[in-house]
């Protein structure tokens, strides 16, 4: 009875003690104006990271207007984002309402964590249909299908290779988290190359040439990307940005040789 006493007596002081324990009271809070940068990306990397959940190419979402924002510094952890804001399927750009998220920077982890919630729970039929047909069409295929320079330099998507880019942008939505460090953000820009790889078990997948746009430096990284998927799944990526890799006004993209993916 002594000695139980004496260990919830302790237990306070133990917790105060651990590496990882800081002290809530010496955490800083403070609102960030809607329309700053650090708000935006946090709401774009939140909607990226809903997307690569989701498992849908043909329901991407994107963020219409971020309408709070609030950053909260833990010391020796790292900055942690709060965010409202309102987002729209970017296909047809139906608003899809108010979502909240936070978005977690930690010193000592490779990508943010994050956390998002959206107010709509409607799951649009069309979509799915979408995403199953261009499934059977690609498992059907005895050629690969191929495609390049998506969009053009006039900005045209072939509505054939639609899917393709939409498949893209899904595999991307993981790479875009992946790499995501504060102050730095990216998004698809072009696809060099789209080559599909023909498999015998039920997934499909792609081998994607491409440039990211990074922000904000406006250096266009060049990155292979690999994607296998399935309706209703997160895709599966694996993806490679050379180091020193430059886009056409000589700017370098950030070093990252290595092979990195969610292949575990």
């Amino acid at each position: 009875m002594h000695s139980a006493v004496l260990f919830l007596a302790c237990l306070p002081l133990a917790i105060q003690a651990l590496p990882f324990a800081v002290p809530s009271g010496s955490w800083s809070s403070r609102d960030i104006p809607p329309n700053n940068r650090e708000a935006r990306q946090a709401a774009r990397l939140a909607i990226t990271y809903q997307n690569y959940l989701s498992g849908s190419p043909h329901q991407l979402l994107e963020v219409e207007e971020v309408k709070k924002a609030s950053l909260k510094f833990v010391p020796e952890i790292g900055h942690k984002y709060y965010v409202e804001f309102t987002a729209r399927i970017s296909q047809t750009m139906e608003n899809i309402g108010l979502c909240t998220a936070t978005v977690f920077f930690q010193e000592d982890k490779p990508r943010p964590a994050i956390n998002v919630n959206c107010s709509s729970t409607k799951i649009q039929k069309q979509a799915n249909d979408d995403d199953y047909n261009f499934y059977k069409l690609m498992k059907s295929q005895t050629i690969p299908i191929t495609g390049e320079n998506i969009p053009d330099s006039f900005g045209y998507v072939d509505p054939q290779l639609e899917p393709v880019w939409n498949l893209a942008n899904l595999g991307c939505s993981y790479v875009i988290w992946d790499k995501a460090i504060e102050g730095h953000e990216y998004n698809m820009q072009q696809i060099k190359s789209a080559k599909q790889v023909l498999r015998k078990d039920n997934l499909i997948a792609f081998d994607y040439e491409l440039y990211l746009h990074e922000r904000p430096s406006e250096a266009m990284v060049s990155c292979s990307v690999h994607v296998v998927w399935i309706p209703g799944k997160p895709p599966k990526v694996d993806y490679s940005c050379p180091e020193d890799s430059e886009n056409g006004s000589g700017n370098k993209a950030e070093d990252g040789s290595a092979y990195l993916g969610n292949f575990k």
